[in-house]
């Protein structure tokens, strides 16, 4: 749509907002809105949550991904919901994903065969940057003491940091809820940063499924694998604080240190009778998805 410029005083411009627009977002004489100077665009956006008031579900068809489903309306910003179930196998998956994940988001009613969850709290909205960086932080944390623990064979410990991915879920969860609740120019580039986060989430899966693995088989690393292991850990190091620290240099290197950990793990790979074979396909996972983060990487950046 185009709007004509008016001139107010000697130098001021103005320009009307569409009315459709201002009465969905219910702004009124006196709000504040955010102007975000784009080269030759003004990008006008208000800072408040968008709305996604509430939800009716019927589950009585779901098992298997009723756990996903619940996720997703958590992440999707709903205030609230009310989930009609069918079995109490149906109920003690609901409460089980609110008790691992969900900042916020409480059972406060509950019937023979409904539920009504509610956000009880709002989530900070300026912490975003902080629970980012701390997800970051657990996941690299995952990274270091799995290594460590399987040095010692030490396999009780590996089942602890397994517990880690809880706090990795919810952690993610919160981050991407925020993303789908705000609509300010802080988070302008929001679709790259989400793919960011959802990436990072399932690198820790593949972690924690590792973990699981030789914990339960309580199996040894060759010195080798353990090398591998450690330069994925660095490689993942350096994607941190390339998303930090972003630079052209950086990334260039972050390429570069991709070249040489693939040979070496490509030609691993290749001996099908290794007995770390296992191990290596989690360790490839990780290196893979770790890279394929550039692309949503330089898209949020640039």
């Amino acid at each position: 749509m185009k709007r004509k410029i008016a001139k107010i005083g000697p130098s001021t411009l103005m320009v009307s907002l569409p009315s459709k627009w201002a009465k969905k977002y219910n702004l009124k004489k006196g709000d504040e809105i955010d102007i975000l100077e784009n080269e030759e665009k003004l990008i006008v956006s208000i800072d408040k949550e968008i709305s996604k008031k509430e939800i009716q579900i019927n589950i009585t068809q779901l098992d298997i991904m009723l756990y996903r489903l619940i996720g997703a309306i958590y992440k999707s910003g709903y205030e609230q919901v009310k989930i009609i179930f069918e079995k109490p196998e149906h109920l003690e998956t609901i409460y089980d994903v609110l008790r691992k994940t969900c900042i916020g988001f409480e059972i406060t009613d509950q019937s023979k065969n409904y539920v009504i969850i509610k956000e009880i709290s709002k989530p900070e909205h300026h912490e975003f940057d902080n629970i980012l960086r701390r997800n970051f932080l657990f996941l690299l944390s995952v990274a270091k003491d799995s290594l460590e623990s399987i040095k010692k064979q030490d396999y009780q410990e590996l089942k602890n940091i397994i517990l880690k991915d809880y706090n990795i879920n919810k952690y993610s969860d919160f981050c991407r809820r925020i993303l789908n609740k705000r609509s300010i120019s802080e988070f302008s580039k929001n679709a790259p940063l989400y793919c960011i986060i959802e990436q990072l989430e399932k690198i820790a899966d593949v972690y924690r499924d590792l973990c699981k693995y030789l914990s339960e088989n309580k199996l040894s690393l060759e010195k080798e694998t353990l090398d591998i292991y450690e330069n994925i850990n660095k490689f993942l190091e350096e994607f941190y604080n390339v998303f930090y620290k972003f630079d052209l240099k950086a990334i260039e290197g972050f390429g570069q240190k991709r070249k040489e950990i693939l040979q070496i793990l490509d030609n691993k790979l290749e001996l099908k009778s290794h007995k770390d074979k296992h191990a290596l396909s989690f360790l490839n996972n990780i290196f893979n998805m770790t890279f394929d983060l550039n692309g949503a990487l330089m898209t949020y950046k640039l």
